[in-house]
């Protein structure tokens, strides 16, 4: 006989509140890579967590801004090591620019969380889910990260008249062409990419 109980929330300490979120995100991050959002429920994710159903909304209001969590990390994780490698003075080249796109558009089709957003459905399920103040979140935290190598560029007479946020809404759009490889076909995609790539840094 089921527990009536066994759904059913229940309060956790500070301590055992930050273990259960880390264990959603490590579970959701292999379960989303795997299955995806779409194949993903609540219930497999509390399961793999050992929580309650109920409980999972303590943390997260949905599926969907788990997802999120998980992408906003993977972005960071791209940016910071993109910023490592380039920093904003070794960007004002063409070269220099071309590798910097390059190498961030590498390392965004290599990520395993994100080659799953190349399904349309996806990425439209996650959008159509979430708030659109969290949407924003993401394009800011993108001009803040990227503001120092926006500026070192202007300063070398590149984009001099531009406003920040169309240099920003720019790189965004190449980089989102990485989510619609399906889209624009295996066969051409790379050098779809490679000539894009090379008529942005001249």
């Amino acid at each position: 006989m089921k527990d009536v109980n066994s759904d059913m929330p229940k309060k956790f300490s500070d301590q055992e509140r930050e273990l259960i979120r880390q264990k959603l995100l490590s579970e959701g991050r292999h379960q989303f890579e795997t299955a995806g959002l779409r194949k993903t429920s609540v219930e497999d994710l509390t399961k793999a967590a050992g929580i309650a159903q109920g409980s999972f909304y303590m943390f997260f209001a949905s599926k969907e801004e788990l997802y999120y969590e998980l992408l906003l990390e993977e972005e960071q994780r791209i940016r910071n090591a993109v910023l490592e490698l380039f920093p904003p003075d070794a960007v004002c080249s063409k070269e220099g620019i071309k590798r910097f796109l390059s190498y961030s558009l590498r390392m965004m089709d290599e990520s395993p969380l994100l080659r799953k957003m190349m399904d349309r459905g996806e990425m439209e399920m996650l959008f159509r889910k979430l708030p659109k103040a969290q949407l924003e979140r993401n394009f800011s935290e993108d001009q803040e990260a990227l503001l120092p190598i926006i500026t070192s560029w202007q300063r070398a007479g590149i984009l001099s008249g531009t406003p920040s946020e169309s240099i920003v809404g720019m790189i965004r759009s190449l980089a989102l062409l990485t989510l619609h490889k399906n889209d624009i076909g295996e066969a051409q995609y790379t050098a779809t990419i490679e000539l894009l790539v090379e008529l942005l840094s001249a």
